[in-house]
Order: structure tokens, then C-alpha cells, then sequence
């Protein structure tokens, strides 16, 4: 399985990040599993990136985690 992370914090499926609205770790909200990228619940404002085809992560991450 590939490791998704997430376009907007960097968090992934082994590394979520804590949603405080809803006092419990991220979700997905959109993920595309083949390229290995998503959106958490946290990140909200970045699906309009997403539906728009923008999978640039925004913030910098390891890369070794993948």
C-alpha cells in the first residue's frame, strides 16, 4: 500500500494530526491512493487545490517517511 500525505499539512497514514474540532486524529477527505496523496480533515481549505489537480504538498516533509 502506498502512504498518503496529506497536500496541505504533510501528515500521512502512519502520522495524523490531530483534529481539534473534533478532539479525535485527522481523516481523509479526499485521497488518491495510486499517486499517494490527500487532504485530512484539518486541511480543509485545500481541497479546492485538490479538485483543481494541485498535488503539491504545502509545507516541507521528509521524504524518507515514504
Amino acid at each position: 500500500m502506498t502512504i498518503a500525505i496529506c497536500i496541505g499539512c504533510g501528515c500521512d497514514d502512519l502520522h495524523a494530526c490531530w483534529d481539534e474540532a473534533a478532539e479525535h486524529p485527522c481523516s481523509w477527505l479526499a485521497v488518491d491512493r495510486d499517486e499517494g496523496f490527500g487532504v485530512c480533515s484539518v486541511c480543509h481549505e485545500h481541497l479546492e487545490r485538490w479538485n483543481a489537480g494541485d498535488r503539491e504538498i504545502a509545507v516541507p516533509i521528509d521524504t524518507e517517511r515514504r
